[in-house]
């Protein structure tokens, strides 16, 4: 899963909103902050299922970040996604006129 990927996730999830404020936005609210979470998800398990390259000689770093940008990536898209659920459930339905 590339980076590509996780951006269009994050683009359309974002689209719909992070919170609603009548009873059918809510529901998209919620959808999109539900990609939002598995995108996250994804992009975590990705991170933490691919194989590292191995790297021996002169060339090589000696050290290793354990935190890379899929799993930073990851962790954004997910806390987002949670953020807009609390935010959607706590927000009141505003009554429109129509």
């Amino acid at each position: 899963m590339g980076m590509r990927t996780i951006a269009l996730v994050a683009t359309l999830a974002c689209a719909s909103g992070c919170f609603g404020y009548n009873k059918s936005a809510k529901r998209w609210a919620y959808a999109g902050d539900s990609v939002l979470v598995v995108g996250g998800g994804g992009a975590i398990a990705a991170d933490f299922l691919s194989e590292d390259a191995t790297c021996e000689g002169m060339g090589c770093p000696t050290f290793k970040s354990p935190v890379n940008g899929l799993l930073v990536a990851g962790v954004v898209l997910a806390v987002a996604g949670l953020v807009g659920i609390v935010l959607n459930a706590t927000r009141p339905e505003v009554k429109t006129s129509r």
